[in-house]
């Protein structure tokens, strides 16, 4: 039995799966592209948001202006989909054993709740 700096790495002879191909690490994996449409929806929004906040930009924009136009309609879409990405980033949260892991996925558990919110305030 090993202790110290190297008890996680495996000894001569021992071979170790790679994280990413195991349970936690696939479904770490599927959580991982299933945040990128939200953030890509909502990035526009969000870019102007800090672009208003940090030098009060309110000018008119050939480039972001459209961009917030197309988000807002993709974003209801992109919404109704962040539940079951939800549920699947919560049970990869409970299956994953690494704290990095877990706190990336708290960041997306983040994303999907505000993608619902954004969602669901649209609606109202």
């Amino acid at each position: 039995m090993t202790s110290g700096v190297g008890a996680d790495v495996p000894q001569s002879g021992e071979l170790q799966e790679p994280w990413v191909e195991t349970r936690a690490g696939g479904l770490f994996f599927i959580s991982a592209v299933f945040v990128a449409p939200p953030l890509i929806a909502l990035y526009p929004v969000l870019l102007r948001a800090i672009l208003q906040a940090l030098v009060g930009f309110d000018r008119p924009s050939r480039i972001l202006d459209p961009v917030p136009a197309v988000a807002a309609y993709v974003a209801p879409v992109v919404g109704w989909l962040a539940l079951p990405a939800l549920w699947l980033t919560l049970k990869a949260r409970a299956a994953a054993d690494r704290r990095w892991a877990r706190r990336l996925l708290d960041v997306f558990v983040l994303v999907h709740v505000g993608t619902l919110a954004y969602t669901i305030s649209r609606w109202l």
